[in-house]
């Protein structure tokens, strides 16, 4: 004789779902054996077609994931770095306390950068004073004054060059302006370069050393120190003198020259530094999880347009998606419902 409690309950009083084991599921009733059958055998097919361009898009999309696998790093994960990308954010966008600030914090980033080139730039102007040399001086004024073109002007730079250097009697001297005129160069490389050239020229700030001075204080903060922008603000106040001379230069707008701007600059420029090439790391991955997702959109609209309520599954349709997890744990990170914030777009629109 069978042992009665070892069979499928049929009472249709004991509700199953879809997720118990079908061992222990009910024969009869909502959720029971035969309700799936039916269903099932209502459910339409999947075209051929939509099957395998489903399995093309997984194809495509498997070295996508792989790359980005291989790229990942538990550094972009830290609560450190996550902060850098928020501010990074904050300061583009020019939101809350951060508006106003971004094109500031830029130009104070690179003459920071550029202390040297800029340092060497004034002290050769003063070293080297003969009549042509400072005909040469003038014509590079006149030249950045113009210079909304950086290819343009190193050109014309180049040209206005040759005879200065060939007329100055001394090899030294002629060192000293071919110097002079690559770090020009240099500095033109920057898309806000010769601007800034031209405004230290404007506001005629030859106390370069102002920029040491600043980068030094900035590298000496403490890495505990860097997140906690209250202690900023109380040392931009007790260095006040020091930004207030060059805020004119870096057009911080006349509101925001207080202390606590002064410390969001510092705070953004000390993270910077220190997250420089742990961000390239992770706008590649950025770049590669973008192309991934290209794929995954439309893996997500066939599921859309062929529900699982009206159509049968193949086996394949549950097996996990190569790249997704990671792609999920992303997506959450840098997204912010509460504030409406996508701190980086990973073309989705999943959010």
């Amino acid at each position: 004789m069978a042992n009665l409690n070892n069979e499928p309950n049929l009472s249709q009083d004991a509700p199953s779902t879809p997720e118990t084991p079908w061992w222990n599921r009910s024969v009869l009733g909502k959720g029971g054996l035969i309700e799936d059958i039916i269903n099932l055998s209502n459910k339409e097919e999947i075209p051929e077609e939509i099957l395998l361009s489903r399995r093309k898009q997984l194809t495509d999309m498997l070295v996508f994931a792989k790359t980005a696998e291989a790229i990942n790093s538990r550094q972009f994960l830290e609560d450190e770095f996550v902060a850098y990308i928020k501010i990074k954010y904050m300061l583009d966008k020019e939101i809350g306390e951060y508006a106003g600030l971004n094109k500031s914090t830029r130009y104070l980033q690179l003459a920071i950068n550029a202390k040297d080139l800029l340092i060497y730039i004034d002290q050769t102007e003063l070293r080297y004073r003969g009549f042509k040399q400072q005909e040469f001086y003038e014509k590079v004024a006149g030249l950045l004054k113009k210079g909304d073109n950086p290819a343009v002007f190193r050109q014309q730079l180049e040209a206005e060059s040759v005879e200065a250097i060939a007329q100055t009697k001394t090899e030294e001297g002629q060192e000293a302006l071919t110097h002079y005129v690559n770090n020009l160069k240099q500095i033109s490389d920057n898309p806000l370069g010769l601007q800034l050239l031209n405004r230290f020229r404007a506001f005629q700030l030859s106390d370069y050393s102002i920029l040491s001075t600043i980068s030094d204080l900035i590298r000496r903060i403490e890495v505990k120190h860097i997140y906690d922008i209250n202690r900023l603000t109380m040392l931009a106040s007790d260095n006040y003198n020091l930004f207030e001379k060059i805020s004119k230069i870096i057009q911080v707008p006349a509101a925001k020259i207080n202390p606590r701007s002064f410390a969001i600059m510092i705070q953004f420029i000390a993270l910077t530094h220190q997250y420089e090439i742990t961000a390239l790391k992770f706008e590649e991955l950025v770049r590669v999880l973008r192309k991934w997702s290209q794929y995954y959109q439309r893996i997500i609209a066939i599921s859309q347009e062929y529900p699982s309520s009206k159509y049968k599954y193949p086996p394949e349709f549950s097996e996990p998606i190569l790249g997704e997890e990671l792609y999920i744990n992303y997506l959450k990170l840098l997204t912010d419902k509460k504030q409406g914030i996508c701190y980086y777009d990973l073309g989705s629109n999943l959010a």
